[in-house]
């Protein structure tokens, strides 16, 4: 009994422990993302290895082929003829430190989550002993719509406190079902 017990606890394990490009892939609306990870692979892997231990967890908002297309309208240029360090900026803001479930992005006074972007031209936020900077962060907020609840992310807090300004305040969807994979969890966002 004890080893049935074990072999379905590593056999949920295992359904776990994939990369989140294998966990992406089967999502064709995430084609756009898993493509620059392919093509950056040097700054995949530092995103996927970028908080202090592997064993801290991370949420990863993935964004949605419609985001990789807005961002082409906006600015000319796909996110794929950016620089490596300009890509990485990118992907280091869509990571946030924890795997945060989905009451944790439904908290009724919202949610302030760190991000891994601490590149000093970004990050305005208080410079530590050493020169560092505390990263960025971002605001994660339910609202009701009239086709139910919508998860928005701003990245500028409309709290007063000057520690949460950042980005040019734009606001995205967070689809509130998340997918896993061996590093933590992901949601789809629309930018």
């Amino acid at each position: 009994m004890k080893y049935i017990i074990l072999l379905l606890a590593l056999a949920n394990a295992s359904a776990f422990a994939q990369s989140l490009l294998d966990a992406t892939a089967p999502y064709d609306a995430l084609s756009n993302f898993n493509d620059l990870l392919t093509n950056f692979p040097d700054i995949a892997t530092s995103l996927l290895t970028n908080i202090s231990t592997s064993t801290d967890r991370q949420t990863i908002l993935v964004p949605s082929n419609d985001a990789f297309d807005d961002y082409r309208q906006r600015n000319g240029a796909s996110v794929g003829s950016l620089s490596s360090s300009d890509v990485g900026n990118i992907l280091n803001y869509h990571t946030l430190q924890g795997a945060l479930s989905s009451s944790d992005i439904q908290q009724p006074d919202g949610l302030i989550s760190n991000t891994a972007l601490t590149d000093p031209t970004y990050a305005n936020r208080e410079v530590l002993p050493g020169g560092g900077r505390l990263a960025q962060v971002v605001y994660i907020a339910a609202t009701e719509t009239a086709t139910g609840t919508k998860i928005k992310a701003r990245q500028r807090n409309a709290l007063s406190s000057v520690d949460v300004q950042s980005g040019e305040g734009n606001e995205i969807t967070l689809e509130p079902t998340p997918g896993n994979w061996s590093g933590g969890v992901f949601y789809v966002v629309d930018g």
